[in-house]
């Protein structure tokens, strides 16, 4: 790893890292603040009325909305993260390796004393660095400002949605990093990406609305994060760990040999 390569890939990023970020800081003080407005019986009583098929479509419609678990899962923890948190590191991905060779800067990279296994490696970490961010972004304001609006997450939960949270990004970004180390054109790596997750979105809203797509599931890797389940019981299966991280784990392995392999010119 070049830890100068690391601290200009960081700095050329910043203030797309930097606004993200501040942008999840900002949804969950927001959702945190909205908890206790929304709360009590006429809250669940509404909620009671709405189909389940538009609960499953932004959160998990086995899980009341009317719970905290339900309502952080519908309201910022589903859908809506997942397109914010996506879009980060799809784009981080994207220019990490297949934007370089497009351009044509790669070999003027390559041309310094830099070898092509220290360049990728340093391009993860980056990687490694942007999902630990806005993991910290996303659950250390909720763990923070929580008490004040009697949401008490215990350090368990907490620390358990910050790591399966950051391995689910982990696992999203490697792959589209996989693709960038795969291609010339950065629009590839964020246009299959992209489609994969909403396909998946589509396949997660299919299981709970009916029977058709439940041989799928295993496959999906939105059905293994249910942030509604770790808030409300402080417990999660450990299939979610080990999907996520051998998904990562496999495509980084991927892209650091396909990388090392190929013609960048």
């Amino acid at each position: 790893m070049s830890w100068t390569l690391f601290k200009g890939t960081m700095h050329q990023r910043r203030w797309h890292l930097f606004w993200f970020s501040a942008s999840l800081v900002a949804f969950s003080w927001m959702m945190v603040w909205f908890w206790p407005q929304m709360g009590g019986a006429d809250y669940a009583q509404l909620i009671e009325t709405m189909p389940q098929e538009m609960i499953a479509l932004f959160g998990d419609a086995d899980i009341s909305i009317a719970s905290l678990g339900g309502f952080f899962q519908t309201e910022y923890l589903g859908l809506m993260w997942i397109v914010i948190v996506a879009s980060a590191v799809i784009g981080y991905a994207s220019k990490s390796v297949a934007t370089e060779i497009g351009n044509g800067t790669m070999e003027l990279l390559l041309s310094q004393p830099l070898s092509r296994s220290k360049f990728i490696l340093t391009r993860m970490a980056g990687l490694f660095a942007y999902v630990l961010t806005i993991s910290a972004a996303t659950f250390v304001p909720i763990q923070i400002f929580g008490p004040g609006y009697d949401i008490d997450l215990s350090a368990e939960t907490f620390w358990m949605l910050f790591g399966l949270g950051a391995l689910f990004m982990l696992a999203i970004g490697s792959f589209a990093f996989m693709l960038s180390a795969l291609s010339r054109d950065g629009g590839r790596p964020v246009a299959i990406t992209s489609a994969m997750i909403a396909a998946m979105w589509i396949g997660a809203f299919l299981v709970q609305v009916s029977d058709f797509a439940d041989a799928l599931e295993p496959f999906n890797l939105l059905s293994y994060w249910e942030p509604g389940k770790i808030i409300n019981e402080g417990a999660l299966s450990t299939d979610a760990w080990w999907v996520y991280a051998g998904v990562a784990t496999v495509s980084l392995v991927v892209a650091y040999v396909g990388f090392l392999r190929r013609d960048v010119t």
